[in-house]
């Protein structure tokens, strides 16, 4: 459940709601149907907004192994799909717990930077067409969570 909801939801229980919560949870609800479309796009066109970044990726860095941008491709497939949850649930901390503390050590250890900051580039260019309107808004955040998280790793 959206954290803002169950804080609401929480108060609400000991008094009414004021005037700035109630436009809160009318923010949330009426954010959520275009989070939903957002999330059917990805559901639904996963291999193909997937198979077209791994071909721009063979072809953007022939230097890198097949078997390399194919491991970090599959990983980026999971952590769209828990950013997408995660948008759902407008929770950055549900990506943080759930994918971003094992994805750490993965990147460290097969030293993927390039690679993920190549997908990333890719995914969001390839998202800003694929999803209607002004759906990117509502993804892109929990993408650059991701990469962000995977750039500091390396950092480390």
């Amino acid at each position: 459940m959206y954290p803002e909801l169950q804080a609401l939801i929480h108060e609400s229980e000991h008094q009414y709601l004021q005037q700035s919560d109630l436009d809160k949870l009318t923010q949330e609800v009426s954010t959520l149907k275009q989070r939903l479309a957002v999330y059917r796009v990805l559901r639904d066109q996963e291999i193909s907004i997937f198979q077209a970044i791994a071909d721009k990726l063979l072809e953007n860095l022939p230097q890198e192994k097949t078997r390399k941008i194919e491991t970090c491709v599959r990983h980026w497939l999971l952590v769209t799909r828990y950013g997408a949850m995660a948008m759902l649930l407008n929770n950055p901390e549900f990506l943080e717990h759930r994918l971003l503390e094992w994805l750490t050590d993965i990147v460290q250890a097969h030293e993927y930077q390039v690679i993920s900051e190549n997908l990333h580039s890719l995914l969001i260019k390839k998202l800003e067409n694929v999803l209607e309107d002004d759906g990117i808004k509502y993804i892109q955040p929990f993408l650059d969570q991701a990469q962000r998280h995977i750039t500091e790793a390396v950092c480390i």
